[in-house]
């Protein structure tokens, strides 16, 4: 399921700080200037900009979030009892995983982010 939080690549927990970091990063990178002559690059931008919009904004992320749950929900009870099994998992065993990879995720784009003006022409 594509979600702001898979266009952004970031976690469904991260903090602001982190969204505007991936943000800033994918802007950079997939603008339509940046790749001239590419026809989704429009697009996918519009696709950036849309989930950068809705999770910076507190209101329209709690939707976003709550719109996510109710999916998940109900894919859990058209899927039968393994299914439900596995959106009750308990908060320990959800937890740590995810702080991990929030942390590894905010270091992969500080450094997309620190380098990303930096190219070498050799």
């Amino acid at each position: 399921m594509v979600t702001h939080y898979t266009i952004l690549k970031v976690a469904s927990d991260a903090p602001i700080e982190v969204i505007r970091a991936a943000y800033r990063v994918l802007a950079a990178r997939h603008h339509p200037d940046r790749c001239a002559g590419e026809p989704a690059a429009l697009q996918r931008m519009q696709r950036i900009n849309e989930a950068y919009r809705v999770l910076s904004d507190p209101s329209l992320r709690a939707e976003h979030d709550a719109t996510l749950q109710h999916k998940r929900r109900r894919r859990a009870s058209d899927g039968g009892p393994r299914a439900a099994a596995l959106t009750t998992q308990t908060a320990a065993d959800s937890v740590a995983p995810a702080v991990i990879a929030l942390r590894r995720r905010a270091a992969e784009m500080y450094t997309a982010h620190a380098g990303l003006g930096v190219r070498s022409r050799h």
